[in-house]
């Protein structure tokens, strides 16, 4: 049950980025909808539930965005048109789908994963890993004869 939810709600938020680009190009929506169900699913058994807890958010965003296009532009190119403007649709969809997965990873983090395994993450940017240190010179100062 933890997980329908989050389904059900990223196949609500893809499908209305795919359906708002893809109905430019008159596509049948029952298609925009079959490749809206096809990458969610894709999508979510990779990129968040395999990915997201290993590695974070962001390398989760990063490893989506690449998933999304090549299945997007695959399955529009198989069912739609095989034409450059499907691949246009394509990046222009994967460019707002990963805008919406980094809030959604945000989401999955704190309502699924919630467990000690996402905790345990590797931070990218940790407090206290860089460090700057102030301190003087330890050469002796030489003394210069003037002659």
């Amino acid at each position: 049950m933890k997980h329908v939810i989050p389904l059900a709600l990223k196949l609500v938020l893809w499908s209305t980025v795919l359906f708002s680009i893809f109905t430019i190009f008159n596509a049948p929506l029952l298609l925009i909808f079959f490749i809206a169900l096809a990458t969610v699913t894709i999508s979510y058994a990779l990129g968040d539930l395999f990915v997201l807890p290993r590695a974070g958010n962001f390398v989760a965003v990063i490893a989506d965005l690449p998933l999304a296009f090549a299945t997007i532009w695959f399955f529009s190119y198989l069912l739609i048109e095989p034409t450059a403007n499907m691949l246009y649709a394509s990046f222009f969809a994967t460019l707002a789908l990963g805008a919406i997965e980094a809030f959604f990873h945000l989401f999955m983090e704190n309502r699924v994963f919630t467990d000690k395994r996402m905790h345990q993450t590797r931070n990218w940017f940790d407090e206290g890993r860089w460090a700057v240190e102030f301190a003087e010179e330890y050469e002796e100062k030489r003394k210069r004869d003037d002659r």
